[in-house]
């Protein structure tokens, strides 16, 4: 499997699973017109988090469980994603981006982010 480098921070390196840009994409012209600074806000909170190497729980970052992680914004925009090490640096890599509508995270996020990291730690042993 061959992910895409998104960003190179100080403390972690940003990755995308295949098909992560395309839901990043679809995810993004669903936000309503009245909220499109949210997403510079969001792509800058990814970008401060490969920097610092951590954000403000559980207001922009929650841990969803099984080792998998949320990056969000204001507007609704999550990152669905998992720690990991890549090439030998400390990474964070983003299965999907989804736009949330209610309350609660989609059990389906979660499923979908645990088979991508399957499928990525098969492929880079």
């Amino acid at each position: 499997m061959v992910m895409d480098e998104y960003y190179v921070g100080k403390r972690k390196t940003i990755w995308l699973c295949p098909g992560a840009e395309a839901t990043w994409d679809a995810a993004e012209q669903l936000v309503p017109s009245n909220k499109k600074s949210c997403l510079a806000q969001f792509r800058a909170r990814i970008k401060y988090f490969a920097d610092s190497g951590q954000l403000i729980s559980p207001d922009h970052m929650n841990s969803e469980g099984e080792g998998c992680f949320v990056i969000k914004a204001t507007c609704g925009l999550r990152a669905w994603g998992w720690m990991q090490h890549v090439e030998g640096k400390a990474a964070f890599v983003i299965s999907h981006v989804v736009l949330k509508k209610k309350g609660k995270a989609d059990p389906a996020d979660l499923k979908k982010t645990i088979a991508a990291r399957k499928e990525v730690e098969e492929n880079t042993r």
